[in-house]
This record gives structure tokens, C-alpha cells and sequence, in this order.
């Protein structure tokens, strides 16, 4: 019985593949390990990786800032027809006409972006470099770590590469202009006609005291009630 057991297990060697996995771990020894618990290499690495984060908030502080530098006082040309194309009931030619303007006004943003003076330095290692710590100069702590990363500038290519992508033309949602001109814009247009609808109700005569009311904590500087 045992015999024919055993000639049994021989028909089945090598029919079944077996599965091994191999672990590697690379553990400092000798002069090596004594090298990197001197000179605290490991907690240097720690410290840099939550410093990054901080940095990467810093970085995104200096592109708020950016833009709205970029986009004061812009003047888009094209609003007029976008505007009335908006405001209808578009046919096949006015839609694909309506998508032009949506691209003309686009790009007409993003040229803004690249003509700015800084934005070449946005995505290079000139940002580190140079631009925050003069845009953290009154900020003594965020200057320290923006410094820290001056030989180390190479940690934020693929978050440069991140955000470089949101001053694309293109018609993408993580864009800046197609937030302006595929949300933002309609939404402003869509708030005006509701303003004037409320300027024909009773409503208008407390709309001075509503402004005065709420002009300081929603950052609102003047409303123009005879624009209709």
C-alpha cells in the first residue's frame, strides 16, 4: 500500500508549479551602521520628509498668491458673446461657437499666467531658491524650512509637475481656467439675473442696509443697484 502511495506522489512531481517569494532587507553593518547612528542620518531623513509637507503648503500659499497677482485687473475679450450665447437656447452652430469663446477665453487666462514675470520660476528650483524665501521673509519659521530644502530641491519635481498642470489651456476640471470660465463665470452670470429679479420686488429698499450689513465678512466692496 505504501509502495503504490509513493508512485502515486511521483506522477504528480513537477506538475504543479510552487510559489516562493523572496524577501531582501538592506541592514546597515560594520562602519556603515556606526556611520549612520553618528551622524543621525535616519532621523535627518524624517524630519526632511515632514518638513516637505510644510513646505508643499508653503508652495501652495505663494500659487494662491500668484494667481491673484496674474489675474488682477484682467480684461477678457469675448465676455459680450459668451454672455448672450449663455443667456439662450443654442442650436448645434451657436454651441460649437459658444465652445470657441470657452477656448479664446481660456487661453486669453492662461497667457495672462505666462507672461507674469514669476512664472518661469514656478516649476523650476529657482522657487526654492529664490522666490519663497523672499515670499517668507516676514515668516521666520516658514523661511527656515523653505531654506532647509535649498540643496534638496529635487524632492518637489512631481509635485511642481502636480501643479504645473493646473494653468493648462485645456479643457480639464483640475485647471484654473477652465474652473473660471466653465464654472465660476457661469455661476457670476447666473447670480446677476437673480439680482435683478430681487430689484424688482420689495426687497430692493433694504438692500442698502443688507449691504452694509455683510460688506465686511464677504469681502464685498461696492454693489452697483443700477447696472439693470
Amino acid at each position: 500500500m505504501h509502495e503504490n502511495n509513493g508512485k502515486i506522489a511521483e506522477n504528480f512531481i513537477g506538475i504543479y508549479p510552487v510559489s516562493k517569494t523572496l524577501r531582501f532587507e538592506l541592514k546597515p553593518v560594520g562602519k556603515t551602521q556606526e556611520y549612520i547612528e553618528k551622524h543621525g542620518i535616519l532621523d535627518e531623513d524624517l524630519k526632511r520628509a515632514g518638513d516637505y509637507k510644510s513646505v508643499k503648503k508653503i508652495i501652495d500659499a505663494y500659487h494662491k498668491y500668484f494667481i491673484d497677482e496674474a489675474l488682477n485687473g484682467i480684461q477678457l475679450d469675448g465676455l459680450k458673446n459668451y454672455y448672450e450665447l449663455y443667456e439662450k437656447k443654442r442650436d448645434n452652430n451657436e454651441e460649437k461657437e459658444f465652445q470657441k469663446i470657452q477656448m479664446s477665453l481660456r487661453k486669453q487666462i492662461v497667457k495672462r499666467f505666462s507672461e507674469h514675470p514669476q512664472y518661469k520660476y514656478l516649476f523650476k528650483k529657482e522657487l526654492i531658491k529664490n522666490v519663497l524665501p523672499e515670499f517668507t521673509k516676514d515668516n521666520a519659521e516658514e523661511q527656515t524650512l523653505v531654506k532647509s530644502f535649498q540643496e534638496f530641491t529635487t524632492y518637489f519635481e512631481g509635485f511642481h509637475q502636480n501643479r504645473k498642470n493646473m494653468y493648462s489651456d485645456e479643457e480639464k476640471s483640475t485647471a484654473i481656467a477652465y474652473r473660471v470660465v466653465h464654472q465660476n463665470l457661469p455661476k457670476y452670470i447666473d447670480n446677476m439675473r437673480i439680482f435683478s429679479m430681487i430689484l424688482n420686488t420689495d426687497i430692493r429698499s433694504d438692500l442698502t442696509e443688507l449691504f452694509n450689513n455683510l460688506k465686511t465678512k464677504m469681502d464685498i466692496t461696492i454693489v452697483d443697484m443700477g447696472i439693470y
